[in-house]
Order: structure tokens, then C-alpha cells, then sequence
């Protein structure tokens, strides 16, 4: 049994809480902490979006006039700014971005260019780089990071063949020289393997953190050795951007979930110093279940956690379960992400369940521990999760409530995964971004507990003339 919301179509541009006010499947947010300790006061109400952010409330930021551009990840910055990163395209090519955005939701013109900052660490590629993640380092410094083309001049199959790059900028915008190769840090995790079916395993990127120190932890896979999957892959970093020897094993951490294919999405850093990192893993039968991996700052696996470290369980029995994102509530983690059941030929939905501290699959929360939101029998996903200061969940990513009218959706669940009635209609909101395939994709509490930062896109129709265009909204709590 599951909590199962059915919802209907909200008309009108970005509401929440009855106020007026997808995406690439590649790419996503991390960022630098865990928030979201609870408390006992009583909620407050929800009252939409801070209109005195942007154009009431939400910040239309096209980064090109021409091209395709996209904010997947947010971070708070100083003095109430924030940092989202993406990325652009230029001609056939892909670039990392990185924005600055001002209280009020405007683009910090001191910042880069115009408020945003690009690198193209592969010039002459095609589609694959994209900035996933950001942090912001106790000096100021920001790094953002996903993965990039190995050898843009490849051909065939050899072509689809990729790394991983980590690009730290200062707090002008500019990349700073003293980190990596004049800003840039490339990763080779392992070997390329091309398949049977023509299909490529290639390195891979995801979450980040920072450290007190100012070194790094990323989140990745890379192809099994012997094998045709992938194994997660974490990496340790120093604050000049080289493997760090004291973590892992030579500076990695290798974990293999059951011989499956392993997929890495986001990471943050606890309170505590631990670190956890979610993800999903595939096994021979394409059954899809969610992983939490816990380890120490030096790169050790925390045998208190789940078995060996690694905890996860069968969600949606025989079916498929991602997770993509995590929110401490109290000691425990609650997850989102999206999945279907045992038939593949049904349609994904927003899902939300719980783990507690040790690992173990918390069967109070929802209804017998699992809360999927269906719109209406199409497809629905969280990209992000952000859980509040008072225990409550926002599940942040798209919804659809019509055939070919994606918009971007937030969810409101309380603290046991039950949907709040009183949040927009049957607990969720869709707004329409503008295009027909709207997307939010990253989220952040702020510094101060008192809003949430929203970064996305307008996912404009691939046969027409328009392009995608970058989008930030603002939730006040």
C-alpha cells in the first residue's frame, strides 16, 4: 500500500498556497550542507512566492538570447545572494555556467559577465558538459563540477567516452589560477567500455561538497572492472584540486552495490562531518532500488549504517525507485525521486519515503512507507527534496497533468509524508515556466531558514524556434 495523490491542473502562472505568484535527465543539484532539522512549533503557513524576487517572484534568466540554457543546481551565497550553475550552449556545444543572483533576484553584475561566469573545459564537444553541483568554500571561493567529453575529437563509440572536471572560480567570477590547471580540475575515474548494444560506460558526476579545509568530496560512478555496469565512485580532492591521498584508497572510494548499476545523484555534508551520498542502483532484471551511502571525511565507509555503510530497500517491490535527493529530518533521511511499480509500462510518479539513522527503511512514514503523487496517470518526478525547519518536505521537479504539458511542480508533504491539503490543489503546485516542458530542478534552503531557492528551466518544444531558457523562483516561508 502507498499514499497516492491525485491532483488536477492549477490554471494561472506560479501559484502556491492558493496566492498567485524536465528535463534533462542528466543532470541535477549538490550542494555543500544538510539542512532541515526539525522542530515542535507548529507549521506556519505557506504564503507562495517572494514577489520581491525577480518578476513576481520568479526570475526568467535566458543566459543566451539564441541558445539553449539551463540552472540545475543552488547554493546559498553571502549576504543573502545565491550561486546556480548549469549550463549554455553554444552552436552545437555545451559550456558550464555559473550565476550570481542578488536578494532581490536579479543577476549580480560585478560577477563574471553581466552576473555569470562560463567555461567551456571541453571546447569543440557536443552535449555532455554540464555544471550538476555547486558549493562555496569557507574563503569565498565557488566550484562547481559535472562531467565533460574526453576527447572531443573522438569518433563512434570512442566519441560518447567522458571524464569529469571540477572549475573553481573566485568571488569576482573569475576561474582562480591556484587551483587545478588555471582553474580547472580534470578527472579520469576509469576506463571507458563500450557494450554489445552499441550503448557506452563512461565517468560520471553528480554530488559535491566541501569541506572545513576547503577540500572536496565528489560523487560519481565509472565502469565496473570485468563488468558491463557501473560501480559508485567517490572521490577525494585537495583544495588545490589533485587526488587527496589521505582519502579512500589513493584518493577513491569504490563501492559496489550487489554487482548492479550503480547511479549516483546528490551528497551533502552532516552536521556531524559525516557524509551521505543517494543514488539508485539496476540489477540483471531491471529492478531499480534507492541507495544511501555514509562515510567518514577520509573517505571510510560507516559500518554503523545500513550493511556495510550502504543502505537501501525494495521501495516499489519488482519495479523502479530512483533517488535523487535527500533531506535530513532529525536523525533520519527523507528521500525523493521517482518511480513506477512492477509493470514497465506504467508511468512514473513523484515518490517520497524515509530512512532512519541506522539505515533502515522507515515503514511509518506515508503510507506503509511510501507517498507517490500521480497527476494524472502520466509522468511525474522529483528532482529535489528540501526538507523545512519544522519537519515538513517540499519535493521540488515536474509535473504532468496533460499529455505533452509538462510544468515545473513543488510538493508539500508534513513531516510523516502525508500531502497538505491547504498547499495549492491536493498539495502540490505546477507552474508554467513558459514552455511546454517546465522543469524545477534545483533547491536550497537559505541561510536564515526563511525561504527556499528554486533553480530550473523553461523546456521549450524541440521541433519549434524558441530554445530552453534558465529560471529561478523563490518560496517564502
Amino acid at each position: 500500500m502507498h499514499t497516492k495523490l491525485l491532483g488536477g491542473l492549477m490554471i494561472g502562472l506560479l501559484v502556491l498556497g492558493g496566492c498567485a505568484e524536465d528535463g534533462d535527465d542528466e543532470a541535477t543539484n549538490g550542494t555543500s550542507k544538510a539542512g532541515g532539522e526539525t522542530t515542535e512549533e507548529e507549521p506556519a503557513e505557506l504564503t507562495g512566492l517572494d514577489t520581491t524576487f525577480g518578476q513576481g517572484g520568479v526570475l526568467a534568466s535566458a543566459l543566451s538570447p539564441t541558445e539553449h540554457d539551463r540552472f540545475l543546481a543552488v547554493t546559498p551565497g553571502p549576504g543573502g545572494s545565491y550561486y546556480a550553475a548549469g549550463w549554455t550552449e553554444t552552436g552545437e556545444d555545451h559550456a558550464m555556467v555559473l550565476a550570481k543572483i542578488s536578494q532581490d533576484g536579479t543577476l549580480d553584475a560585478t560577477f563574471g559577465q553581466a552576473g555569470v561566469a562560463t567555461v567551456n573545459v571541453t571546447p569543440g564537444g557536443k552535449v555532455v558538459e554540464v555544471a550538476r553541483a555547486v558549493v562555496v568554500q569557507s574563503d569565498g571561493k565557488v566550484v562547481i563540477s559535472g562531467p565533460i567529453e574526453k576527447n572531443p575529437a573522438a569518433t563512434g563509440l570512442a566519441a560518447k567516452d567522458t571524464d569529469v572536471a571540477l572549475v573553481r572560480f573566485d568571488a569576482m567570477g573569475q576561474p582562480d589560477p591556484t587551483f587545478g590547471k588555471d582553474g580547472i580540475a580534470k578527472l579520469d575515474l576509469g576506463t571507458g567500455k563500450a557494450l554489445p548494444d552499441e550503448t557506452y560506460l563512461a565517468d560520471n558526476a553528480w554530488g559535491l561538497v566541501t569541506l572545513p579545509d576547503n577540500k572536496l568530496v565528489l560523487f560519481g560512478s565509472t565502469s565496473a572492472p570485468g563488468r558491463q555496469d557501473t560501480d559508485f565512485t567517490i572521490v577525494g580532492i585537495t583544495s588545490a584540486g589533485a587526488l587527496d591521498p589521505a582519502f579512500g584508497t589513493k584518493g577513491v572510494l569504490t563501492v559496489d552495490q550487489n554487482k548492479g548499476a550503480d547511479t549516483p545523484r546528490n551528497m551533502k555534508l552532516q552536521p556531524d562531518g559525516k557524509i551521505v551520498a543517494t543514488g539508485y542502483t539496476r540489477d540483471a532484471n531491471d529492478v531499480v532500488n534507492p541507495v544511501l551511502i555514509r562515510f567518514s571525511s577520509d573517505g571510510k565507509l560507516d559500518e554503523s549504517f545500513g550493511t556495510g555503510g550502504v543502505a537501501t530497500a525494495p521501495v516499489l517491490p519488482g519495479g523502479v525507485a530512483e533517488s535523487y535527493q535527500f533531506g535530513l529530518q532529525g536523525d533520519n533521511y527523507v528521500l525523493g525521486g521517482y518511480g513506477h511499480g512492477a509493470d514497465p509500462e506504467e508511468k512514473v510518479d513523484l515518490i517520497s519515503y524515509r530512512f532512519t539513522a541506522t539505515g533502515t527503511w522507515d515503514k511509518t512514514y506515508g503510507t506503509d512507507g511510501l507517498t507517490r503523487v500521480d497527476l494524472a496517470g502520466l509522468d511525474d518526478r522529483a528532482r529535489n527534496l528540501v526538507v523545512l525547519p519544522d519537519g515538513r518536505v517540499l519535493g521540488i521537479g515536474v509535473g504532468t497533468p496533460a499529455e505533452a504539458a509538462s510544468d515545473a511542480m513543488v510538493v508539500l508533504l508534513d513531516k510523516n509524508g502525508i500531502p497538505a491539503p491547504g498547499f495549492g490543489t491536493d498539495g502540490h503546485v505546477l507552474s508554467d515556466l513558459g514552455g511546454p516542458s517546465d522543469a524545477w530542478f534545483g533547491a536550497t534552503l537559505s541561510e536564515d531558514g526563511k525561504s527556499v531557492i528554486l533553480v530550473g528551466y523553461k523546456g521549450a518544444d524541440p521541433e519549434g524556434t524558441e530554445n530552453d531558457d534558465a529560471a529561478i523562483g523563490r518560496i517564502k516561508l
